[in-house]
């Protein structure tokens, strides 16, 4: 049980003298946009937060729920991706509980706390979120990476990182209400969405996503209104 901050600090201090563990360079939760077509295919990632060489102790906790629920932590990878389970949440709502009076202070455990909170009737599951971690600065190998580190570059986390080959993982696709579509999907539904007047208004197509539907400027720049993360 933790009931402490003590208790808390022995946890991670635990944690990470395990052997399997690493500290990552960025960590995050992520709600991803899959296809209509293909629900195995991920269009797009968003963070509500985004860790990058900061919050050690969170990242030690998620590892550690992630190895708890049954899931095989490879720390040795320049990236890790998990599909995110109830067993994960339930480990960090009782790791975090020394925090929840102070939890304003905390934003990945606001995240936790959002997560184990959510409606049963949000049309969210667990397959619509990952856990991810980049342990070395090399070229992605995920669209979840691939974003996490966009939102590392824009937030001013980090000068620069390696984004080497991101052409190739993402998916070009119709931007319609800033939710990304498969371009297939619109041409095998052209005829009906026309016929019946619900074609929808598609913003652009690309691979990217606009800037101002991931990151907040800072100083209330209003110069990157059209900007896409890339």
């Amino acid at each position: 049980m933790i009931n402490t901050k003590d208790d808390f600090k022995a946890l991670v201090e635990s944690i990470i003298k395990e052997s399997w563990y690493k500290q990552p360079l960025g960590f995050g939760i992520a709600r991803v946009s899959r296809g209509v077509l293909n629900p195995n295919l991920v269009l797009e990632a968003t963070y509500p937060v985004v860790n990058w060489n900061e919050n050690d102790k969170s990242a030690a906790i998620f590892l550690a729920a992630l190895k708890q629920s049954g899931e095989n932590v490879d720390c040795t990878k320049s990236e890790a991706v998990f599909k995110l389970k109830d067993g994960f949440l339930g480990y960090c709502v009782e790791a975090f509980k020394p925090f929840y009076e102070e939890k304003e202070l905390h934003k990945n455990l606001q995240v936790i706390s959002t997560l184990a909170t959510l409606p049963l009737d949000s049309g969210l599951s667990g397959d619509d979120f990952r856990v991810v971690f980049i342990f070395k600065d090399e070229k992605p190998q995920s669209v979840e990476a691939t974003y996490l580190k966009l939102y590392a570059k824009y937030s001013k986390k980090v000068d620069e990182t390696n984004l080497d080959g991101i052409e190739d993982l993402l998916t070009n696709c119709a931007w319609i209400d800033a939710v990304p579509v498969e371009l297939d999907w619109l041409r095998q539904n052209e005829i009906l969405l026309k016929v019946g007047a619900k074609y929808p208004k598609v913003d652009y197509v690309g691979k990217y996503s606009r800037f101002l539907r991931h990151i907040i400027p800072a100083n209330d720049e209003t110069s990157c209104k059209a900007s896409l993360l890339k």
